[in-house]
């Protein structure tokens, strides 16, 4: 919108120009990054597993580097072992990576690459276990998966809290999100963590006297 003479008009006019009615000052920056608003504070527990999980697998390689190799051989022969190896390593050194970028910028969104990364992982050799006939390795890859994807249903409630707290309680008429904007899925990782919540604080209670 423009203030003051018409430039039309006048051509050596100055137009001053200024704000749009309806629009206060600052508005587009009153939400803040898109990111910032799904970024819980518990989110930070879960960068430093990530992180920490993949420091030590890379870490165990340079270590145990043979021990390593040998476990790939019983996966895919001596041939191609060591190829391998390096390429699973350079993969979760990306995943790493994208874990340590998703707590420096407050992304929860990166950790979702890390934690799908690693699953994949392990459906992977837990596949391999079965035409191997490993089953002690097949038993570890699979509790294994089940823990990550455990983290990223907690991961996607605590996003789904924080936009909770940042969006309008009251959703707009005939929308198919619930209070705050949220989905049905939304509403259901938010249900099962506050449940989870909760039945942790009445454990921890101690008994009142009857």
């Amino acid at each position: 919108m423009t203030l003051g003479p018409d430039p039309a008009a006048d051509p050596d006019a100055t137009p001053v120009f200024g704000v749009a009615t309806g629009a206060a000052p600052g508005a587009g920056r009153a939400g803040g990054p898109s990111g910032a608003r799904t970024w819980h504070r518990f989110h930070y527990a879960v960068g430093v597993f990530l992180i920490a999980y993949g420091v030590t697998n890379l870490a165990g390689a340079v270590v145990l580097w043979g021990d390593r190799r040998d476990e790939i051989e019983g996966y895919f022969g001596a041939g191609p072992a060591v190829a391998v190896l390096v390429l699973v390593k350079l993969f979760e050194a990306a995943l790493l990576l994208a874990a340590a970028a998703g707590v420096a910028l407050r992304r929860d969104l990166l950790f979702v690459p890390a934690t799908a990364g690693w699953m994949a992982g392990f459906a992977m050799f837990g596949v391999l276990d079965v035409f191997t006939a490993r089953w002690g390795g097949l038993l570890e890859h699979l509790l294994y998966l089940v823990g990550f994807v455990t983290l990223l249903f907690v991961s996607y409630g605590l996003s789904t809290k924080a936009q909770l707290a940042a969006a309008p309680r009251d959703a707009e008429p005939g929308s198919a999100r619930g209070p705050g904007g949220l989905t049905r899925t939304q509403e259901f990782a938010l249900q099962t963590i506050n449940r989870a919540a909760a039945l942790k604080n009445s454990r921890s209670r101690p008994g009142r006297p009857g």
